[in-house]
């Protein structure tokens, strides 16, 4: 009997105990939900502060590299904004103070986005004005206000849950006193106390021990994590520091395969026209591609990543078709994209048939890697094209004459140095003007005369070497620098571009338009010329010379000319 009454006052006991702990487990997490939810909001709010510093700091400097931050802080504001609304989904009251929060960030965002915008496009005064009005302060205080709001909604459910909390904690006591009290009136009831006791504090081990395990684990993921951000964060600024995008797909070929973890992949670039894809590096086993058309990939057609299996299940790209034995690993397509523009494409060689699968992890660590890549790529081919097009004549496509006597200066002291040391160190300048160009834009228009300057830049781009330099002068002058020639081969290769333009008169611009020639002056360096000044003199003097005996012909500078 006193063993049966000992079994229903601890199994009572035990079914209060249980009940009341669980009360004050539920409100314990209640409290740290709204806990985390606070913190969820000021973290929001701490992002939105570092996306507007980063803009600061690029209206105030005008460095590209000021935008790191800023598109950090957008990355980590749209990952905090989704974290606080999944936090959120249960409490449909707050809905209304989220939706306002929410039109405060895209207001200021827009703000935000609309000044790096101009300023990026070099309208600076613009950018600042924009600044300096109350939008910003506005969207700003509105954020701060949405964010204060839920703060206060969050800190009045903390205390309820706090005061739950408190009240499971008095009731877990009273059970606990009733429950020794009961068991010091049933002495039998010690043993089995003692037993549950053992077997609670057993149990609490083996849980503390399941837990260490976990937090091992979360730290070494952790540890993995910063390892790859802090990969990530290096190859961005070394990207950001290459000269052109040659350079990048070198630091790329090293880091690339790497951060991926894949076996085998491939990097492609755009072509110039846009039509093409080229193969900038691989690596790995598998043979891939040289280049490929947008329309043979599927990742590229559909805008998005694609896979293949191995199993031949999904469509094929056709770059792919011939490398796919059976037995071959997935293959994942990738498309680099940067401010909405496909700056080119990745293909990549998944865990093998029968190997280990490519987690979430390992796929979002590569599309935060493709993000970076792409954007730093797009900025590199955009720093390309605006330096192509301060050195470059607009019309003709050939360097311009800043270029040109920057090119000069420095040749001509490149050749003087090479003499000094016993070397040949020769240089020759041509300057060429088009016979009688006002006649033939009076007689035929300014349409067919620009034709007829862009017609002649091909002609020099055609001819000259790689290391020589053509340029437009001015209006329908041209000129030509060429390294390393003597004045026998500067000479022949002034007549063959004289006799190039005469023909091209007829092959390219047709007989209706007329003949068009050049008159060219040839000068020796140093024989005509010890500097850049003396040289264009010399060379200068040679064409006058030309023009006025008789046009379409070469002359070489001499003293008669002085």
């Amino acid at each position: 009997m006193l063993f049966g009454l000992v079994l229903a006052a601890i199994g009572a006991t035990a079914a209060l105990t249980a009940r009341s702990l669980s009360h004050m487990v539920d409100a314990q997490a209640a409290v740290t939900d709204s806990l985390l939810i606070d913190g969820m909001t000021k973290d929001l709010l701490n992002c939105l502060l570092d996306v507007e510093t980063g803009q600061r700091g690029y209206l105030l400097t005008g460095r590209p590299s000021y935008l790191a931050p800023y598109y950090e802080g957008l990355t980590r504001l749209t990952k905090s904004r989704d974290a606080l609304a999944a936090a959120l989904h249960a409490q449909p009251a707050a809905a209304g103070e989220l939706d306002t929060l929410d039109k405060a960030i895209v207001s200021k965002l827009g703000e935000l986005a609309l000044t790096v915008t101009l300023k990026s496009e070099g309208r600076s005064e613009e950018a600042m004005n924009q600044v300096l009005t109350d939008s910003g302060k506005k969207s700003m205080e509105a954020a701060r206000e949405a964010v204060r709001v839920l703060a206060e909604r969050e800190a009045r459910l903390t205390r309820l849950h706090l005061a739950e909390h408190a009240q499971e904690v008095r009731t877990t006591y009273w059970v606990l006193a009733a429950s020794i009290s009961l068991n010091v009136i049933l002495l039998g009831a010690l043993l089995l106390r003692m037993r549950y006791a053992a077997a609670q504090q057993r149990r609490s081990r083996e849980a503390l021990a399941v837990g260490n395990a976990d937090l091992s684990r979360l730290l070494e993921a952790m540890a993995d994590r910063h390892e790859e951000t802090q990969a990530l964060s290096d190859l961005s600024r070394f990207l950001q520091s290459c000269a052109d995008t040659e350079e990048a797909g070198r630091v790329l070929q090293q880091q690339l395969p790497v951060m991926m973890r894949a076996g085998s992949g491939a990097l492609y670039l755009f072509a110039a026209s846009r039509n093409q894809l080229r193969q900038n590096f691989s690596w790995g086993e598998a043979s891939f591609a040289a280049c490929l058309e947008p329309g043979e990939c599927w990742a590229l057609r559909l805008g998005q990543p694609y896979r293949q299996t191995a199993e031949g299940v999904s469509p094929t790209c056709e770059h792919l078709r011939d490398m796919r034995p059976g037995g071959r690993a997935d293959m994942d397509c990738l498309p680099l994209v940067a401010h909405g523009d496909l700056m080119g494409l990745l293909v990549l060689e998944s865990a093998a048939v029968g190997g280990p699968p490519v987690t979430a992890e390992i796929m979002d660590h590569r599309r935060m890697t493709l993000e970076q890549v792409a954007l730093s790529i797009g900025n590199l081919q955009l720093r390309e094209s605006l330096r192509q097009q301060s050195i470059r004549d607009s019309l003709t496509g050939l360097y311009n004459r800043r270029f040109l006597e920057e090119s000069v200066r420095r040749e001509v002291l490149r050749a003087s140095r090479l003499q000094a040391q016993g070397g040949t160190g020769g240089m020759a300048l041509l300057m060429l003007d088009i016979d009688h160009f006002k006649r033939f834009n009076d007689q035929h228009g300014h349409e067919v005369g620009d034709r007829v300057l862009r017609e002649v830049g091909q002609v020099l781009q055609r001819i000259t070497r790689e290391g020589d330099v053509a340029a437009r002068y001015g209006g329908e002058e041209f000129t030509i620098m060429m390294t390393d020639t003597t004045s026998e081969l500067g000479l022949e290769r002034a007549e063959q571009i004289r006799a190039a333009v005469e023909r091209m008169a007829i092959e390219a611009l047709g007989k209706a338009s007329g003949e068009v020639t050049i008159s060219i002056g040839f000068a020796q360096f140093p024989t005509h010329g010890a500097g850049m000044e003396d040289l264009f003199r010399s060379a200068d003097k040679a064409l006058y010379h030309a023009k006025h005996t008789g046009r379409n012909r070469v002359v070489r500078a001499g003293p008669a000319m002085a």
